[in-house]
């Protein structure tokens, strides 16, 4: 008979074993046991699952391009800025995939970009957009404006209230924020400055859109226009003779090798620009995302624009200390320039309102943002 060690020994073959024997309750219990045991941890798994969906939706991961290269002031104090404050206050739920320097589209193709959803966030250079952006190009009318940071409020307002509906949503864009730059300067290939406006008679002026080719006419001037990107070879190849122009942004593209000379006292216009996002990108964000996207875009525009601000300021001493003539158009100069810019903002309500487009109500319209 086989020993028995600590337990009941096994039923003998051929016969029935009984239910209550110790070895069949303990087969039994296992196999009730299982089933419960599998469920568990399949739940398990489900719920695992379900809360790695869950972290997964809730990431957003959005594109922004823009038209400047990395060490651009606009990228630095706009691009970059915005980037990292998103990341930062949405705790890393908004992260950017940023494609800087015309990478996704050239400066002028950066609207139809992020229409087209090629994109889902541009900084958009208004100037090169004055065919679909005509009223908002009343921002870069000359004599309008000194001090570019409460402009950029004002113009934040008049793109975000007055012209919302008018002119971005029919484009299925939704602006950000906007903002202005500094005035323009005269910038010169060649020579020390100039004493006289019929100095720039016949002269081919560099500028970015319809505005800039009003004020160039305006001094009697021709004007070309050209990318800032293409401007470093414009003025080495004698393509233009000069520029209207921002001094702050000459640095990105190392134009400041190829000028002669930059005005420091005159207002020929600015460049405004919008920050726009597709507007099917933006509905399908959740509130919460879109509140801390608005939050981040308030605050980075206000940087954006006093460090725009401050870069003019210094540019002055940057220029002369590569080499360029700063000068400044004597007071006899500068008055009769003023004087033909003035006439300026009429042409463009007259060009403007030939389109069908309530030109001089939005012009009025920005002026009293301006006053506010």
């Amino acid at each position: 008979m086989p020993r028995r060690v600590g337990g009941s020994l096994p039923p003998r073959p051929g016969t029935r074993p009984r239910r209550d024997h110790p070895i069949i309750r303990y087969e039994e219990d296992n196999r009730m046991k299982m089933p419960n045991l599998l469920k568990r941890a399949a739940l398990a798994a489900a719920l695992s699952t379900a809360a790695t969906l869950g972290a997964a939706e809730e990431t957003v991961t959005l594109k922004l391009a823009d038209q400047f290269p990395l060490t651009h002031v606009g990228s630095r104090v706009g691009s970059q800025a915005l980037i990292q404050a998103l990341e930062e206050r949405s705790e890393g739920r908004i992260t950017i995939r940023h494609f800087p320097a015309e990478q996704l589209a050239k400066a002028s193709g950066l609207l139809d970009a992020v229409r087209n959803r090629v994109t889902d966030i541009a900084l958009v250079g208004v100037v090169y957009n004055t065919d679909k952006l005509p009223l908002t190009s009343a921002a870069e009318l000359p004599g309008l404006f000194e001090n570019s940071v409460e402009a950029s409020k004002a113009f934040e307002k008049y793109i975000t209230t007055d012209l919302l509906e008018r002119e971005y949503l029919p484009l299925g864009v939704r602006p950000l924020w906007g903002t202005v730059t500094p005035p323009y300067q005269l910038m010169l290939a060649e020579g020390d400055g100039i004493a006289e406006m019929s100095e720039l008679g016949g002269m081919k002026l560099r500028v970015a859109g319809a505005t800039g080719e009003l004020i160039a006419k305006s001094m009697g001037a021709v004007p070309v226009k050209v990318p800032a990107s293409d401007l470093y070879l414009a003025l080495q190849r004698g393509t233009v003779n000069g520029a209207i122009y921002n001094p702050p942004s000459v640095f990105g593209y190392k134009i400041e090798e190829v000028l002669s000379a930059v005005s420091d006292n005159a207002s020929l216009g600015a460049v405004a620009f919008a920050l726009l996002v597709n507007e099917d990108v933006w509905q399908s964000l959740s509130e919460e995302d879109r509140a801390v996207i608005q939050s981040v875009a308030a605050d980075v525009r206000l940087s954006f624009t006093q460090a725009f601000e401050t870069a003019n300021q210094k540019a002055f001493d940057k220029l002369a200390g590569a080499g360029v003539t700063v000068f400044s158009l004597p007071p006899e100069t500068q008055a009769a320039i003023n004087e033909n810019l003035g006439a300026v903002r009429d042409i463009w309500v007259e060009q403007v309102g030939a389109r069908g487009l309530p030109a001089r109500e939005m012009l009025d319209a920005y002026q009293a943002r301006l006053a506010e």
